[in-house]
């Protein structure tokens, strides 16, 4: 693997590349989709569109009669079994593709990019903060401009989707919608998870206090100034930039903004460093506090790196 620029005329973007010549936008013709009717114009080796694909289907594995919306010959659960990590050693359940859990996928490795050093543990090519970069989605049909590692935006890498479990159409990136995915917990797996989390956030915060308690009505202040910093949605919630469970956050309004319950959940205790870099980048964007403490926590990260 190397780096290459693209040849596409009036392109010249930097891509990672095992020979070819030009960047994922431009390694296709635009064309027309096929279909009658469809006048979508779109790069990509299909010659329908992927919307005229996306269809209401049954599953072709055998014994499965799923019915789903897509454009894939088999449903998600097909494509995903559940499975045991092949490693005699590990005993671990997960759902893909590969024969190996993440863990035993990840090794120690150094960034091939030109000029980067980098070392971390993962399994890609790059460091995170090599392929983190601004970029425009690459669905022709959208201009959306963001930071990040993806092809596509968040937006549209979303689709509409029927639930596994519910048959309900939802839009999202899972098999399950939300609610759906909380009822397969056991209840009173539910009702331990419930209780231990608001004792340890309870306790977390009152061990971050940095000039007392954050007073009920500033949380809500700080809600209505929605919306979410990180999606652009109706904020209902507020997060902490930095977490208080592991990364050692304080309980402060400097450390606060408005977020919806999605961003909220899937951030969880992780760094900005460590989640989904399009919705951080449209943070930093929006919100000078993400911003600050964006920068600081890449500090930190390349301190660790060269240490």
């Amino acid at each position: 693997m190397r780096t290459a620029t693209c040849q596409e005329s009036r392109c010249g973007r930097q891509f990672t590349s095992a020979g070819g010549r030009y960047c994922s936008r431009h390694r296709y013709p635009e064309r027309e989709c096929l279909v009658d009717g469809c006048i979508h114009r779109f790069r990509a080796s299909n010659r329908i569109c992927s919307a005229c694909r996306e269809i209401f289907r049954e599953c072709a594995s055998d014994g499965c009669d799923a019915f789903y919306k897509g454009n894939a010959r088999h449903c998600r659960a097909c494509l995903t079994p559940e499975r045991t990590c092949a490693d005699p050693d590990c005993l671990t359940l997960f759902r893909g593709t590969t024969r190996l859990c993440w863990e035993h996928r990840a090794v120690d490795r150094t960034c091939e990019a030109d000029g980067c050093e980098n070392t971390y543990r993962g399994t890609t090519l790059l460091c995170l903060s090599c392929r983190t970069v601004e970029r425009e989605c690459s669905n022709e049909d959208c201009t959306t401009m963001y930071w990040g590692d993806r092809a596509l935006c968040h937006g549209c890498r979303m689709s509409d989707r029927i639930c596994s479990d519910c048959e309900k159409e939802f839009r999202g990136r899972t098999t399950r919608c939300g609610p759906c995915w909380w009822a397969q917990i056991p209840a009173e797996v539910r009702a331990a998870i419930s209780r231990a989390s608001g004792n340890a956030y309870r306790a977390r915060k009152l061990a971050a206090q940095v000039a007392g308690p954050v007073p009920a009505a500033e949380y809500q202040r700080i809600r209505a100034e929605g919306p979410c910093v990180y999606c652009g949605g109706a904020a209902t919630e507020v997060d902490h930039i930095r977490p208080l469970a592991t990364h050692g956050g304080w309980e402060h309004a400097s450390n606060l903004v408005p977020a919806c319950r999605t961003c909220n959940a899937s951030k969880s205790d992780r760094l900005l460093t460590e989640w989904d870099q399009v919705r951080v980048f449209r943070a930093v964007r929006t919100s000078e506090k993400v911003a600050v403490e964006y920068e600081c926590q890449r500090q930190e990260l390349v301190g660790v790196n060269d240490a």
